[in-house]
């Protein structure tokens, strides 16, 4: 079975219950399959990244193999501005910047506004999110996580990298920082990698902690502008 996300975003959690932890989001017009199926619940692997977690079968809608395969090699274009409209069936709806708008004529759904979508750097699009909260899971501008912000800005750059922070940092390539250049990813933790970041120019890097921000990038790690310490240590550097 396979499936398109029809909602402006649906919640994947860990577990099949409404009480675990949310693991990520599917973002308007993404595709999935079904892994497995228990009750009310079904574990999905995303397309875009083969994540997996679990959704609520009420908001499952399935499509078929042949709908899948010619959606999945189609051109896809992403929403570029935070918010838009558009006219469903049953009312109008809002997405969310990162939604795959070139799904929006197979979901006969319209676009209420002609879109002005400027192509930007990864900078000019990270700087986009600043301020929005952090949230476990998060990828959306009502609330993302480090890996979750990552991942979105590059999509919209056109640079596909995967879901978790450990994962994004296996798929780059090792520089020393005095070599990176605007829009490299920086790693953080302590053995294990459990945080990431975007480098910006002048030593500054922008990610998510508490809220989407920017601090100052040495190579110790990165120090808070408002704790005035380091929050997080440097690990490694990649460049994509």
């Amino acid at each position: 079975m396979y499936g398109i996300c029809h909602l402006s975003n649906i919640p994947v959690r860990k577990e099949k219950t409404s009480k675990s932890e949310l693991v990520t989001q599917l973002i308007y017009g993404e595709l999935y399959k079904i892994v497995e199926k228990n009750k009310k619940w079904y574990l999905i692997e995303i397309y875009n990244d083969k994540y997996q977690g679990w959704i609520n079968y009420s908001q499952f809608k399935e499509i078929t193999k042949k709908e899948f395969n010619n959606l999945r090699i189609n051109d896809q274009k992403f929403l570029k501005i935070i918010y838009t409209e558009l006219e469903t069936k049953s009312g109008t709806m809002l997405i969310g910047i990162g939604a795959v708008i070139s799904n929006c004529n197979f979901l006969n759904h319209k676009l209420k506004n002609n879109l002005n979508q400027l192509t930007s750097s990864i900078k000019e699009t990270a700087l986009k999110f600043l301020n929005v909260p952090y949230l476990w899971g998060g990828k959306t501008y009502s609330g993302i996580d480090c890996s979750g912000f990552t991942q979105l800005v590059y999509k919209l750059n056109k640079i596909k990298i995967n879901r978790d922070a450990y994962q994004q940092a296996e798929q780059g390539k090792t520089i020393d920082l005095v070599n990176a250049k605007e829009g490299d990813l920086a790693f953080f933790g302590n053995k294990e990698i459990t945080h990431v970041g975007i480098i910006l120019k002048n030593q500054k890097i922008i990610h998510a902690f508490g809220k989407v921000r920017i601090d100052v990038l040495n190579k110790k790690g990165i120090l808070n502008l408002d704790s005035n310490s380091i929050s997080h240590k440097l690990i490694k550097v990649c460049t994509y």
